[in-house]
């Protein structure tokens, strides 16, 4: 029974702490932070692409589960994910056309911590459809934070 209640002590005080902290400095920063110096060469900042990618110039790629990109996903993006029933050749083939005709893509997944959007630039590049295929660093965190986009979507 002592270690119960020394548990539940040691509890209470660890909640009252972390309560004062919450109060004192506030929330915990969710600002997705980029620093391209960081970033592996399969990766870009949003706003590198903002500032050096026109408008139009690039095909946008979701790497989130299909359901998502259906529900949110950006204008004019297509679909290539490696998670799901349907495998990754087939998406690649069913985007065949765009893909072939794109110069630059960026694969973008559901969260800063999301690897899949790696994952799908690396097999992509493999293919070598596009002379650049970059990964969003922040993903739709990062579109999120930049007003691009309204809608919340689950961490992948």
């Amino acid at each position: 029974m002592k270690t119960v209640t020394e548990l539940a002590l040691v509890l209470a005080c660890a909640s009252l702490g972390a309560l004062g902290t919450w109060k004192i400095a506030g929330p915990p920063s969710r600002a997705v932070v980029c620093d391209p110096a960081t970033l592996s060469p399969d990766e870009i900042c949003l706003a590198t692409v903002q500032a050096e990618w026109p408008a139009g110039s690039f095909l946008w790629i979701d790497a989130r589960p299909a359901a998502e990109w259906k529900l949110n996903g950006i204008q004019g993006s297509i679909p290539i994910t490696v998670v799901g029933d349907t495998s990754f050749d087939e998406q690649v083939e069913a985007s065949l056309e765009k893909l072939g005709s794109a110069q630059r893509a960026l694969v973008y997944c559901g969260s800063t911590g999301c690897g899949i959007s790696k994952e799908v630039a690396k097999r992509l590049k493999a293919l070598g459809f596009i002379p650049e295929v970059r990964a969003l660093h922040g993903g739709w965190d990062a579109l999120r934070q930049a007003g691009l986009v309204k809608d919340s979507s689950p961490a992948n």
